[in-house]
């Protein structure tokens, strides 16, 4: 199933650059709350793979909780 793999893949593409958030806001000198960061990166997450024509089915709380347990 294409689609599937499409989004799949949008979605590890999108977890993976969003890695580099906090440390491209440690680099920028923003003082942002670890909570602050979190966000940040779930937000980019959602908007990366809305951009790439995907509708992701995980709710920013969900990526919010995987984030977390991943550190």
């Amino acid at each position: 199933m294409p689609y599937a793999t499409e989004k799949a893949w949008a979605g590890a593409l999108a977890r993976d650059i969003s890695a580099d958030i906090p440390q491209a806001v440690r680099n920028a000198g923003l003082n942002l709350t670890e909570t602050q960061i979190a966000a940040l990166r779930v937000a980019f997450e959602v908007r990366l793979v809305r951009t790439m024509g995907e509708d992701s089915d995980e709710t920013p709380r969900d990526a919010a909780t995987r984030n977390q347990q991943n550190g």
